[in-house]
C-alpha cells in the first residue's frame, strides 16, 4: 500500500507522532497496544497488536524527521511500515509505505481487501489531524 498526505507541521512535529510508539492506539485503530520496554531507536525491539494479532517487531528505519520504519512479525502474518517525511510548504508531505503478508488470510474473514487500502490512508488522515491540532496548540 503506498499513501501520500501533506500535514501544515514541520517535519519535526509529525516525526514526533511517529517515534511515540507506546501512542500509536491513540490515533491508530487497528492498533491495540504498542509496548516499547528500551525506547525508540535503531535496532530496537517493540512489541504490537494489531488486527487482534501479537507482533514482534523492530525499527529498521530512523533518521530523525527524515524516515521512520519499522518491521514485525508473528507467526500468522508479517508487516514492514515505513513513513519518509519531505519538507514542502506549508509543511510536510508525508509518503507512507506498507507491506503486509499473509494478513488478508488472517483478517479477510471480516473484512475486504479495499477496507485494508483504507484503513493505509485512514492513518493518513488520522497522523494529519494529530500533528497539525498540536501544531495549533503549540
Amino acid at each position: 500500500m503506498h499513501g501520500e498526505t501533506t500535514i501544515a507541521a514541520s517535519p519535526e512535529r509529525v516525526y514526533a507522532h511517529l517515534v511515540d510508539v507506546p501512542r500509536w492506539p491513540t490515533w491508530l485503530p487497528e492498533v491495540r497496544r504498542a509496548h516499547v520496554p528500551s525506547g525508540i531507536f535503531l535496532g530496537a525491539a517493540f512489541e504490537i497488536e494489531m488486527y487482534g494479532i501479537r507482533l514482534e517487531a523492530v525499527l529498521s528505519e530512523y533518521e530523525p524527521d527524515i524516515r521512520f520504519g519499522w518491521i514485525g512479525s508473528s507467526p500468522d502474518m508479517s508487516i514492514y511500515q515505513e513513513w519518509f517525511l519531505v519538507p514542502v510548504p506549508p509543511g510536510t508531505r508525508v509518503i507512507a509505505r506498507k507491506v503486509e503478508r499473509e494478513l488478508t488470510t488472517v483478517v479477510m474473514r471480516n473484512a475486504q481487501a479495499q477496507e485494508l487500502y483504507y484503513a493505509h490512508q485512514d492513518a493518513l488522515l488520522r497522523l494529519k489531524q494529530l500533528t497539525e491540532a498540536t501544531e495549533t496548540s503549540a
